[in-house]
């Protein structure tokens, strides 16, 4: 009877699989991160090939050679990024280290919006990101709440207030009802994960669309040395995204333990930056450089046969 069981819970789980909804991902990279958004593939394929329904992978500057290994990986599509400004994938000066960032992130919205114009759903992740488990619900809840949103580390490091420039303030914040710009002004207001966002197309009109549009005027994105942290600062899309975020009312997660609602089931899942607290319940680790992690994903990649 033991036997049976476990025989009967395999079959179930196979049989659950198969009928779930695909996943598709949305990441940005250019050919300094091409070691990143390789990693960030093979671990998706490790951990999620199954119900992998592509992952859309846009150029922000790759090698002909790198470009050309991308189409050849498995549920792997690569496409060029809709110029919204002459700037967008320039490098650009954005601390004063001499840190340069293509087109201050402003293409971050604009490739959301083309992946959401392919799929009804999308899991946006930076390229330094590491998927460790199956995303079955997390992508469940995606579809089920029409997003899913991450918060930054709860410090005065990651919030709003100590970051947005003026530039910012005149030109957006100051647009918003006087509720909402005490809210994104308040100490306790911090910023999203821009890093890894779930968005279906409902959040289109109100959400990525805004958004969008800013990708239009760097001036919003541009690091103007107005934050009252100072030059090198300012948060770039970052910060953008978060006042919608709490504008919208919309539930930003906290990193960590999270209670993801799917079927009217409530499903603890684990994520976070720091490789430290991570556990076997952990399915993502918001890992940045560290490519080396459980010896690298890389090793996974799953490429087309010829």
């Amino acid at each position: 009877m033991k036997f049976f069981n476990h025989k009967l819970l395999f079959f179930c789980s196979l049989f659950l699989k198969l009928f779930s909804i695909p996943h598709y991902y949305c990441t940005p990279a250019d050919s300094k991160h091409f070691g990143w958004v390789k990693n960030l593939i093979g671990s998706i394929h490790r951990a999620d090939f199954v119900n992998l329904g592509e992952i859309a992978v846009f150029d922000l500057g790759f090698e002909i050679k790198q470009r050309n290994e991308l189409t050849r990986m498995a549920k792997v599509k690569v496409y060029d990024v809709e110029m919204t400004h002459p700037d967008l994938l320039k490098p650009l000066k954005t601390a004063p280290g001499g840190r340069m960032v293509r087109g201050y992130f402003a293409w971050k919205p604009v490739v959301i919006k083309q992946a959401l114009e392919r799929f009804s759903y999308v899991l946006y992740l930076d390229a330094g990101t590491t998927v460790l488990k199956s995303l079955d619900n997390l992508f469940e809840h995606i579809v089920e709440q029409g997003y899913f949103l991450l918060s930054c580390t709860k410090n005065e490091n990651c919030n709003q207030v100590n970051r947005i420039t003026q530039t910012v303030i005149d030109k957006v914040l100051s647009k918003r009802s006087l509720e909402d710009q005490v809210l994104i002004l308040s100490p306790n207001s911090y910023h999203i994960d821009a890093g890894l966002q779930g968005v279906s197309r409902k959040m289109l009109d109100d959400y990525i669309f805004p958004m969008y549009q800013h990708s239009k005027d760097l001036g919003l994105f541009k690091d103007d040395g107005t934050a009252k942290f100072g030059y090198g600062a300012a948060r770039h899309d970052q910060t953008l995204f978060s006042i919608y975020a709490y504008c919208l009312k919309l539930k930003i997660n906290d990193e960590g333990w999270i209670n993801l609602s799917v079927g009217g089931r409530t499903i603890p899942v684990h994520i976070h930056w720091d490789k430290k607290v991570l556990n076997k319940d952990s399915v993502i680790y918001r890992s940045r450089g560290d490519t080396k992690f459980e010896g690298g994903k890389t090793r996974f990649i799953r490429y087309k046969k010829q």
